[in-house]
């Protein structure tokens, strides 16, 4: 009887090692996935915050006349701030009209060279 007690106390010693080991290979390779997704979803989030992913313009407000109606965006765009440009830009979604010179847009329109969109007078 003491026999059999020693033999099955040596046997559940074994395998708590056992647990104990798979439980170290499961934390590791939990780690090793979270920082390979982290990786990849704060390049995932940048994307999609991103105004040009959405086909929207990034344009400086200063660069465009001064228009309360359209906040310095191109015609036919309005001003969002759902999405990201970068520093000192604002994000026009729409459709905007692209122009070389003031032939290529409307009556009340002006063209703007240096961003290459008509806007409103």
């Amino acid at each position: 009887m003491q026999m059999e007690l020693k033999m099955s106390s040596k046997k559940a010693s074994a395998n708590m090692w056992w647990i104990i080991i798979g439980a170290v290979i499961a934390l590791v390779v939990m780690i090793i996935l979270m920082v390979m997704f982290t990786d990849k979803t704060g390049t995932l989030e940048g994307g999609l915050s991103s105004c040009e992913s959405k086909g929207g313009v990034c344009v400086t407000e200063s660069g465009a006349p001064p228009l309360a109606s359209t906040g310095g965006c191109p015609s036919n765009t309005f001003k969002s701030t759902a999405f990201e440009c970068s520093e000192n830009r604002v994000c026009c979604i729409g459709a905007p009209k692209k122009c070389t010179d003031n032939s290529q847009c409307k009556d009340k329109e002006t063209c703007n060279t240096a961003m290459g969109y008509c806007f409103n007078k």
